[in-house]
């Protein structure tokens, strides 16, 4: 694996595991959507300070610690909105790289079953049987995101290079015009 991807998955286990451990205190559980409302504040402040590069890795963060949050202080895995972590694995895979949906899928998978509500019953584990089904296709979609952000800059690479020579071939024109 690339390094990348690695500090980027260890960064995505620390925020998971920061968020088991405040929903699972019954004291900070309380706080929750409050914690939520100052991740929000704070990823609206670092879009002003961090660059472009660093912002992603901040906000796919927060996001997640968010998303956890919300679902966690509504039901879990019975919240009606738990299909925000479905759009999470999407999001991810279109900030980092594909490969991230793998592994947060897992994270979020025994996020989900450690934080077991008592209230659950076993249907509602069902909704965990969704995660290995849509990640291979975030995946996909972050593969082809890249290959197209990859090609958009390979065509603005090429468009300068069509102009510097263009440039060259007026000079070279110029200069035989003199002669």
């Amino acid at each position: 694996m690339n390094k990348k991807v690695i500090i980027h998955s260890l960064i995505l286990l620390t925020a998971v595991t920061i968020t088991f451990f405040w929903i699972t205190d019954p004291d900070l559980n309380y706080y929750s959507l409050q914690l939520t409302a100052v991740l929000l504040l704070t990823l609206i402040v670092t879009h002003r300070i961090l660059k472009p590069v660093s912002y992603k890795l901040a906000e796919s963060t927060i996001s997640t610690m968010a998303v956890l949050l919300i679902s966690s202080t509504n039901g879990g895995i019975s919240s009606p909105l738990f299909f925000l972590n479905y759009i999470l694995l999407f999001e991810l895979s279109l900030l980092l790289e594909p490969v991230i949906p793998l592994l947060l899928s897992v994270m979020l998978v025994v996020f989900y079953l450690a934080s077991g509500n008592k209230n659950t019953s076993y249907f509602q584990y069902l909704e965990l049987a969704a995660f290995p089904l849509i990640t291979p296709l975030a995946v996909f979609f972050g593969k082809i995101y890249q290959k197209v952000q990859n090609q958009k800059k390979e065509i603005k690479n090429l468009s300068n290079k069509v102009e510097e020579l263009e440039e060259e071939l007026v000079e070279e024109e110029m200069e035989k015009e003199t002669i």
